[in-house]
């Protein structure tokens, strides 16, 4: 069956709740391999990245296209950004405040007088609970020392102020092109869209080419940017984009051979991967559906699986890789499965509530 992205993309009743799932997934798997001192994360050697960015980056290229949908389908600039800080805030500051206060009582090596008193502790709660624009606290006081990838304790939160970012940069163009007297017209916000998508592409392209710069906010920053605004460009041309099972096996080799290859082949990544994450998203049925009557655990698991995996470490010296990955698993995706019915969802009602009032 074929027909185009806008065509096939219509409603809720598609896999993009899984595929994040998936891809936070990928990330506590990459992740079990530093954590548990063990080297030869086996997407680092094929690709040049590990299989954690991979996830992160089918987070990107997701959020960039829903995200960019909604805020056009919502008309007000003030509607996007209630949706996004409901569905953002809310289970980063539960995350922020529970790891502080319940996790690192329980582990640090200081005594709970100093813990609780330190600065480090508060300014770990309160700044983690939106990361935005100071970045993220990474270590509390007393906490995960001397564990073989060191003291972080959710090191997983590194890509939020990206993402914050990109939001960011959404609202100022919707700023532009929402008002009652707009700035910016419907093509407009599809050459700055594009624009910022190519720049950024070829710049990674460039960067990963001619190996200009290995500092981790330019190689990040490229690449994040380029998959988020690609996703952007696909929902804002989604009636002109063919979606096809070919098509998609054929990105997908590509994109094997572009990982592989790497240098300049990688100047093909963001679209590659954006088309391949968006038909399996969408196009699949069947049995893959029934996933989305549980619920969207893909951001609480991503939050909650970091501190869970460095505590594992800490009380199980020596851990194999995978022993890790099976004993972090099942408390994360319980803690997810909370995060969603108990914090998430609550608030995503307020959301809806808001709308129709």
């Amino acid at each position: 069956m074929t027909g185009t992205l806008g065509q096939r993309a219509r409603g809720r009743d598609n896999n993009f709740n899984l595929v994040r799932l998936l891809a936070a997934g990928c990330v506590l798997v990459s992740h079990s391999w530093p954590l548990s001192g063990t080297p030869g994360e086996p997407l680092e050697r094929f690709a040049g990245f590990s299989l954690g960015h991979f996830g992160v980056d089918i987070f990107f290229v997701v959020s960039g296209f829903l995200v960019t949908g909604s805020l056009f389908a919502r008309r007000t600039l003030g509607a996007f950004v209630r949706a996004r800080a409901l569905r953002i805030f809310p289970a980063l500051t539960v995350n922020a405040f529970g790891t502080a206060l319940v996790i690192g009582p329980f582990v640090t090596a200081l005594p709970l007088a100093a813990y609780f008193t330190s600065p480090l502790t508060w300014a770990y709660a309160v700044l983690n609970s939106t990361t935005w624009p100071w970045g993220v606290v990474w270590s509390l006081p007393g906490v995960f020392h001397g564990l073989p990838a060191g003291d972080a304790v959710n090191g997983a939160l590194w890509s939020l102020p990206w993402e914050l970012t990109m939001y960011a940069m959404l609202v100022v163009l919707g700023a532009l092109a929402l008002r009652t007297r707009p700035w910016l017209g419907a093509r407009g916000v599809k050459v700055v869209v594009l624009g910022i998508a190519l720049l950024a592409t070829l710049g990674h392209g460039l960067n990963e080419g001619a190996d200009l710069s290995r500092a981790f906010r330019v190689v990040q920053g490229l690449r994040l940017v380029a998959l988020f605004f690609t996703g952007a460009s696909l929902q804002l041309l989604r009636d002109r984009v063919p979606l096809s099972g070919a098509a998609a096996a054929v990105a997908a080799a590509a994109l094997v051979a572009a990982l592989r290859w790497q240098g300049y082949a990688l100047v093909a990544y963001p679209l590659l991967l954006s088309y391949v994450v968006l038909w399996v998203a969408i196009v699949p049925g069947g049995v893959l559906r029934a996933y989305n009557r549980l619920g969207d655990y893909s951001y609480g698991f991503y939050l909650w699986q970091f501190p869970i995996q460095q505590w594992v470490v800490l009380t199980h010296p020596g851990i194999s890789q995978p022993m890790l990955c099976l004993a972090s698993l099942p408390a994360a995706l319980a803690i997810a499965v909370g995060s969603w019915h108990l914090v998430e969802r609550p608030a995503l009602a307020l959301k809806d509530r808001s709308a129709r009032e």
